[in-house]
């Protein structure tokens, strides 16, 4: 199987590596209390979350709210409420576990 770049491409701004990327930059953001890595994981949520736009009406509504839950944990983490920062971002991992359980399923076949 050849190499192929678009592929690689996609996978990485709206597929998994996103996802990882935007799980793990807001679990920085949340432990060390530093809301520019909320700001990141919102910048890496646009393509997996752009992808829920597509599906059922509960699916797109996270992938609409992704990003601005991100952002707005990030500017409740400058206030210093950090309680309301995780609450906020845990709707974005339910979004990245059904993501990920999709992409199980489809590599299952």
């Amino acid at each position: 199987m050849p190499f192929d770049l678009h592929a690689v491409t996609v996978q990485l701004t709206a597929g998994i590596g996103a996802a990882l990327a935007m799980v793990a930059a807001s679990v920085l953001g949340l432990v060390r209390r530093r809301p520019g890595w909320l700001f990141v994981a919102a910048i890496c949520a646009l393509g997996p979350c752009y992808y829920l736009l597509g599906l059922s009406a509960v699916l797109a509504t996270l992938g609409a709210l992704g990003p601005l839950l991100l952002v707005g944990a990030g500017v409740a983490m400058q206030r210093g409420r950090t309680d309301l920062a995780a609450v906020a971002v845990a709707p974005v991992y339910l979004a990245v576990l059904v993501l990920l359980l999709m992409y199980g399923m489809a590599t299952a076949y």
